[in-house]
């Protein structure tokens, strides 16, 4: 099969590509931040006091903690999308998108789809936790491209596969 190398393909990885390198960069920096704001909680705190911040320690930490971890993870969880998704346009380009590999690795983003709207809630609820004096960030609310997205890629693990068995069914009977 003839490789494919048009503009869409290479203007989808690079933009991939970039959003991979971005969102893997902001959740390595939001994870040593909520490391680095655990061990300096006391200090920061203290400053935010002393600026007229009006609530209780024990009511800010942990929620500022789980919102930067959640966030964190999101990103995360984002930038595994992103690689899988580079990793297919890679066999695409090859010129064989229809391989084992690839329904594993669509499955596996439709999973990564539903997990990141299960991650959301959790981390609009950690923020809707914080006093709203403290700045209280809107909730996150279950986002329904978000699961479309996550079905979809589903879907198309089931095409994926079919096409490859048709293919290797085809290339058994020649």
């Amino acid at each position: 099969m003839k490789p494919a190398s048009s503009f869409p393909l290479s203007a989808s990885r690079l933009i991939i590509l970039g959003g991979y390198i971005f969102c893997a960069a902001i959740a390595v920096l939001l994870f040593i931040l909520a490391g680095a704001l655990a061990v300096a909680w006391p200090r920061v705190i203290a400053e935010a006091v002393a600026k007229g911040l009006e609530t209780k320690v024990q009511d800010l930490q942990p929620w500022v903690s789980l919102v930067l971890l959640g966030a964190g993870v999101i990103l995360a969880v984002t930038a595994d999308v992103m690689k899988q998704l580079l990793d297919i346009l890679k066999s695409v380009s090859a010129g064989d998108p229809f391989i084992a590999r690839n329904t594993t690795r669509l499955r596996r983003i439709g999973w990564l789809m539903a997990g990141l709207q299960l991650l959301g809630l959790f981390t609009g609820w950690a923020a809707m936790m914080l006093p709203e004096k403290a700045g209280q960030i809107d909730g996150f609310n279950l986002n329904f491209s978000g699961v479309l997205a996550a079905l979809l890629a589903f879907v198309l693990a089931e095409v994926f596969e079919q096409a490859r068995r048709l293919r290797d069914d085809l290339e058994g009977t020649i």
